[in-house]
C-alpha cells in the first residue's frame, strides 16, 4: 500500500503541543478517516523519534524526564527503535495516511546527515511525505519561550540575548528549511508563518488540519486545544525567585529534572497564566536585524510573493521595560500558597471519595460513613459526599443527621434531580415512621 505521511516538525512555541494533544485524543475519529497517529514515539509528542537520530545525545538534556519512563536515555531510545519497527510492520490496512508530530524534529536535527537519516527511515514506510513547519518571528519566539525556560530550570532574567543565527540554530530558518528540502525534496516542503493574520481561522490547530487535508470535529472550547500556555509577568518573577532560592538548597545542577521544581513550575503555570515578559521595541528590532539574512533567504526560496518573511510591525511592544514590583512577588507567593492549600484539600476529599467507592463494594457501612465524614471535613461543599452521607443515614434510620446533610445539599444545588429525589425519599421515610 502506498501510504502518505504528514511530518510536522514544529517549531517550538508555535502551538505544537495543542496540535499533538488534539491528534492523540482524536485517534478514533482519525481512524474513521483512514489516518494513523503512531504511539511508539510518544502518546502525543513524538519526541523519541528525533532523540533516536541525533549525532550527539548530550543535546537531549532538555527532555522532560517522563520521556525516559525511568530508564536511561540510551536504553529508552533502544526500546523505542524496537517498538517503532514493530509498529510500522503492523500498520493496519485502513491507515492510508499517517501523521508524525514533534517540535523536537525541527529543533534537534540540525545537521544534514541527521535529517537525511530521518528521511531514509521514513522512506521505508511512506510513498510521500509532506513536511509541515511553522515559523515564528524570532523575537516573539524568545518572549514566548521565556516561560518554558523557567519551567526547565533556566533561571535567567528576562531579556533579549546576544548573538544571532550562529548561536540560535533553531532560529536560523533559511538553512533549516534547506536541510529538509535537500532530504525530502522541494515539493514536500510546506512551511507556514505562525501569525493570526496568516493561519486559517487565525488558529494553528485549524490551520494544521487544513494543510494536512482532513477535518476533525473539534469544538473551539476543547480543553487541550490550547496547551503549554505562557505564564504572566507576576508568575514569571515568582518562579525565578523560587528557583534561585531552591537551587542551592537542592544542590542539583539540573533543577528542571527535580520533582520539587516540576511541581512548583506546574502550580505557577496553572495559577498565573497569561501574557508574560515582552522585549521593548528597540530590543526586538535590534534582535531581528541579526536574522535579516537568514529570513530573507527563507523568503526568497519559499515565500517569494511576500515582501518580508514576517510582519515587522513592533507597535504591540512596550517602549520601556516592564518589570514586576518586588512586593507583588511576595503577594504572588502567598497567593500560590493558598492555591496549593486548596488543591491539597481537594485531593484529600478526592482520596476520601475513592476510599468510599472501595468500601461500598465491600459493603463496609461504618467505613463508608467514616470516609464520607472526612471528605466533608475537607470539602464541605462537595455535593456528592453530602448526598451519599444522607442516603446512608436514611438507610440506617439516622434521620436527624440525614436531614442536616440534605439541607446543605439543597442549598448547594436546589434544582439538582438527585437532590430532589432524595428529599422526596426522606419525606416518604418520615411518613412511614409516623
Amino acid at each position: 500500500m502506498n501510504r502518505h505521511l504528514i511530518l510536522h516538525i514544529g517549531l517550538s512555541k508555535t502551538g505544537s503541543s495543542s496540535i499533538q494533544r488534539v491528534l492523540a485524543e482524536q485517534r478514533p475519529a482519525m481512524q474513521a478517516l483512514g489516518v494513523y497517529y503512531p504511539r511508539s514515539p510518544g502518546w502525543a509528542n513524538h519526541a523519541l523519534l528525533p532523540a533516536a537520530l541525533v549525532n550527539d545525545p548530550r543535546i537531549l538534556w532538555g527532555f522532560h524526564p517522563d520521556r525516559w519512563e525511568g530508564m536511561s536515555p540510551p536504553a529508552r531510545v533502544e526500546k523505542f527503535r524496537k517498538e517503532w519497527a514493530e509498529e510500522m510492520a503492523a500498520l493496519p490496512d485502513w491507515a492510508e495516511r499517517c501523521v508524525i508530530s514533534a517540535e523536537q524534529i525541527g529543533g534537534l536535527l540540525r545537521q544534514q546527515d541527521e535529517v537525511q537519516r530521518l528521511a531514509d527511515l521514513l522512506a521505508k514506510h511512506f510513498a510521500t511525505v509532506k513536511v509541515v513547519v511553522y515559523l515564528r518571528r524570532q523575537d516573539q519566539h524568545i518572549a514566548s519561550a521565556y516561560s518554558q525556560w523557567l519551567r526547565s530550570g533556566i533561571l535567567s532574567e528576562p531579556g533579549m540575548p546576544s548573538g544571532g543565527p550562529e548561536r540560535f540554530g533553531e532560529y536560523d530558518y533559511g538553512p533549516m528549511l534547506d536541510r529538509y528540502a535537500r532530504a525530502f525534496g522541494d515539493a514536500s516542503m510546506c512551511p507556514r508563518i505562525f501569525s493570526r493574520t496568516t493561519l486559517a481561522g487565525g488558529d494553528v490547530v485549524e490551520d494544521f488540519f487544513e494543510v494536512a487535508g482532513f477535518k476533525l470535529p473539534i469544538p473551539p472550547e476543547a480543553p487541550n486545544k490550547a496547551a503549554n500556555l505562557s505564564i504572566n509577568l507576576d508568575g514569571q518573577a515568582l518562579l525565578l525567585a523560587a528557583g534561585r532560592w531552591l537551587a542551592p538548597k537542592i544542590g542539583d545542577d539540573n533543577l528542571g529534572d527535580r520533582p520539587e521544581w516540576r511541581r512548583i513550575a506546574e502550580s505557577v503555570s496553572e495559577r498565573f497564566p497569561g501574557s508574560g515578559w515582552k522585549p521593548t521595541r528597540a530590543e526586538a528590532q535590534d534582535f531581528m536585524s541579526r536574522f535579516y539574512g537568514t529570513n530573507e533567504h527563507a523568503r526568497r526560496r519559499f515565500f517569494p510573493d511576500q515582501p518580508t518573511l514576517f510582519s515587522m510591525d513592533f507597535s504591540d511592544l512596550p517602549e520601556h521595560p516592564v518589570k514586576t514590583d518586588p512586593a507583588r512577588v511576595v503577594a504572588s507567593a502567598l497567593e500560590l500558597s493558598i492555591y496549593e492549600m486548596n488543591r491539597s484539600i481537594a485531593r484529600e476529599a478526592e482520596a476520601a471519595m475513592a476510599q468510599f467507592r472501595l468500601l461500598r463494594r465491600l459493603d463496609d457501612r461504618r467505613g463508608m460513613r467514616t470516609v464520607l465524614t472526612r471528605a466533608i471535613k475537607y470539602a464541605p461543599d462537595l455535593l456528592v459526599a453530602r448526598l451519599r452521607m444522607a442516603e446512608l443515614c436514611l438507610e440506617d434510620g439516622d434521620t436527624l443527621v440525614a436531614h442536616e446533610h440534605m439541607q446543605v445539599a439543597a442549598k448547594l444545588a436546589p434544582d439538582d434531580p438527585k437532590v430532589r429525589q432524595l428529599l422526596r425519599r426522606a419525606k416518604r421515610t418520615e411518613a412511614s415512621a409516623a
